[in-house]
């Protein structure tokens, strides 16, 4: 895909950034040569050991120079991106730093394989960029969308694929993927990382990872910036 855009950088890395999308919070973070979420980022790359990374919606790779910079040899960051422009600066952002153990799929994830429509802007306004979301439900005015594969995110991670970290930021479909991973978080017990700046909404996943994977006893530790932080209890 050819689009217009700029390259950024920052401590970490190169960033490529589509003129479409400057005007977005992350692109001006990454345009003033700043990391965005710092605070995450930093508590992903301590808690990586020799395990893989499971990342996304991946946006135009923001957070991949920082941590593959850190991964152990032979793991991965495997990460996924539906938004086709995205998706494009995202690869972009690979081949700039050359970022031989990222895996980047455009798919979306959740419960069950299948074709969703996604959202790329509202009627009437403008391209939505990192707020794209998957529509579950008829809306009367749903916008520009673009129908996108759907997979499981047990799918995209191999078996016998140990998974230290699993960070989510998928514009309110953060359920579907999770029960879309049960095999990948019952197998690896991962740190899960989710966004969830409201206490209610972080009060939610915690019921929700507490109903649906009891055996691996997830505990909320708090928020982290606009993430909710779970930890499963020791094996």
């Amino acid at each position: 895909m050819d689009f217009d855009h700029r390259i950024c950088v920052n401590e970490y890395g190169f960033y490529c950034v589509p003129a479409a999308y400057e005007k977005r919070e992350i692109p001006k973070v990454l345009a003033a040569g700043e990391v965005y979420e710092p605070n995450t980022l930093r508590l992903m790359r301590r808690r990586l050991g020799d395990g893989d990374i499971v990342t996304g919606g991946a946006f135009i790779g923001d957070f991949f120079p920082a941590l593959c910079s850190c991964l152990a040899p032979g793991a991965r960051l495997i990460s996924f991106e539906p938004n086709p422009l995205s998706f494009a600066a995202a690869e972009q952002t690979i081949a700039l730093n050359g970022l031989t153990n990222a895996v980047l799929s455009p798919v979306a994830v959740g419960d069950a394989p299948g074709q969703l429509p996604l959202q790329l802007s509202r009627k009437g306004g403008s391209a939505s960029a990192a707020r794209a979301k998957i529509i579950t439900d008829e809306e009367e005015n749903p916008g520009d969308t673009v129908m996108v594969e759907v997979v499981t995110l047990d799918s995209l991670v191999a078996p016998g694929r140990d998974v230290s970290v699993l960070h989510l930021d998928v514009e309110g479909f953060e359920k579907q993927a999770l029960l879309g991973a049960t095999r990948l978080i019952r197998d690896s017990a991962p740190m899960i990382i989710l966004e969830a700046e409201r206490p209610w909404q972080r009060a939610m996943y915690r019921d929700f990872l507490g109903e649906h994977f009891p055996s691996v006893g997830y505990q909320l530790c708090g928020g982290l910036e606009r993430n909710a932080i779970f930890l499963a209890q020791p094996r």
